[in-house]
């Protein structure tokens, strides 16, 4: 499916260059508004990211964005800065369909473990953000400013055998460049493991990219900077995926 995205910071919706903080370009739209014109658009799922949360726990944007989500009839996902039980029923209870986790679920995985038992597999979605290195993707974690000695794949395979099979993969490489996406990376990880759900993230530019990343057999498509820029719009990249 088309899964439109919205990065959230300072109370504003944002996009990083290949995340790195300092690149933040700001966008003058409002966030309840533009999560309701992507529902409108016919989107059947949708991205949210508190970049706040993610780079520090303690600076979480969470009010303001379940303020945002509330009158939301799509199902969301959420991520950034979720550390804690609390959290993840905190973000169930306002109403999430899925919990996005990224640096626990690398650095905790015994604790994310727990999590999936109490509140079930289907809550939750693995961020993997990546880099390639010369072994292999070396996976990145909070706010992509630390490396785990952790490989991509026995992560996937970690989680794939407590029942989770939704993955959200990123190349921080390509994040919010708009120069195409990972097709590499995404084409690894189907062939490694056919079962999974992977989520696609970074570098869209094209309905072009949506139809090629469709091929590989990717099951979701993460947009974000090319609809804030106007590169396509939500109905378009839907019809994409629908013709394809």
């Amino acid at each position: 499916m088309i899964i439109p995205a919205l990065d959230v910071l300072q109370n504003q919706i944002v996009r990083l260059y290949q995340g790195k903080y300092d690149t933040a370009q700001f966008y003058p739209f409002e966030l309840a508004s533009r999560l309701k014109s992507y529902q409108d658009a016919g989107a059947a799922k949708l991205h949210l990211v508190d970049l706040e949360g993610a780079r520090d726990p303690k600076k979480k944007q969470w009010q303001q964005i379940q303020q945002a989500t509330a009158e939301l009839t799509a199902p969301y996902q959420v991520g950034g800065g979720i550390r804690r039980y609390e959290d993840v029923k905190q973000w169930l209870k306002a109403g999430a369909q899925q919990v996005v986790i990224g640096s626990m679920a690398v650095d905790s995985k015994e604790e994310v473990a727990a999590w999936i038992e109490e509140f079930g597999a289907e809550r939750f979605v693995i961020a993997l953000d990546v880099k390639r290195s010369a072994s292999g993707w070396a996976v990145a974690t909070h706010g992509w400013l630390e490396e785990s000695q952790l490989s991509l794949f026995e992560l996937i395979d970690f989680y794939l055998a407590l029942g989770v099979y939704d993955f959200l993969c990123t190349d921080i490489s390509k994040d919010g460049t708009m120069t195409g996406p990972s097709f590499a990376l995404y084409q690894e990880i189907v062939a490694h493991s056919p079962g999974v759900r992977v989520q696609a993230s970074g570098g869209v530019s094209s309905l072009d990219d949506i139809r090629q990343l469709i091929e590989l057999g990717v099951s979701g498509i993460i947009l974000g900077k090319s609809l804030l820029d106007g590169a396509f719009t939500v109905e378009e990249a839907i019809a994409c995926y629908q013709s394809a």
